[in-house]
């Protein structure tokens, strides 16, 4: 009994390895958010998308539970609209994305994933955003992601 004991600890440990599992949905979504990171990778020099790390933190914020969190998400992927964009400031850089025309079920596992997982913070984003926002002159914003880069990164 001891011995069953053991392998079932051992098992929960190593399926939890970052200290949470994700679901079967999240598992499958994850397969396929490679999509979603070739412009919302918080690296890139330029970006194309907001990091996902705000992406989720804002769509948490704005929703009533993980379905509210889905559901909406899914929508906006799917059919990104002014109305449905709850992201003011990346909006304002980067413009509304463009739709993803993928299946809703393959939309709601990526975005189960995305409720699931835990994103690092994006500090090369924040700091690349702090070099780009100094150079043309907007305090405003190198200050804002400054300050991020503090809370998150030190």
């Amino acid at each position: 009994m001891e011995k069953i004991k053991y392998l079932v600890i051992l098992t929960i440990t190593l399926l939890t390895v970052d200290g949470y599992a994700l679901s079967r949905e999240a598992t499958e979504g994850k397969t396929l958010y490679p999509s979603c990171h070739v412009c919302h990778n918080p690296e890139m020099e330029k970006p194309l998308a907001p990091p996902m790390w705000g992406v989720q933190r804002r769509y948490k914020k704005n929703s009533l539970d993980k379905n509210d969190f889905v559901n909406s998400m899914a929508a906006f992927v799917k059919e990104p609209t002014l109305e449905k964009a709850i992201h003011d400031e990346a909006l304002g850089q980067l413009g509304l994305m463009p739709a993803l025309p993928m299946p809703d079920d393959m939309l709601k596992k990526i975005a189960t994933y995305i409720f699931e997982e835990n994103f690092l913070p994006p500090c090369t984003h924040w700091k690349i955003a702090v070099k780009n926002a100094t150079s043309r002159g907007d305090v405003e914003h190198a200050a804002k992601d400054q300050r991020m880069l503090k809370r998150f990164c030190s």
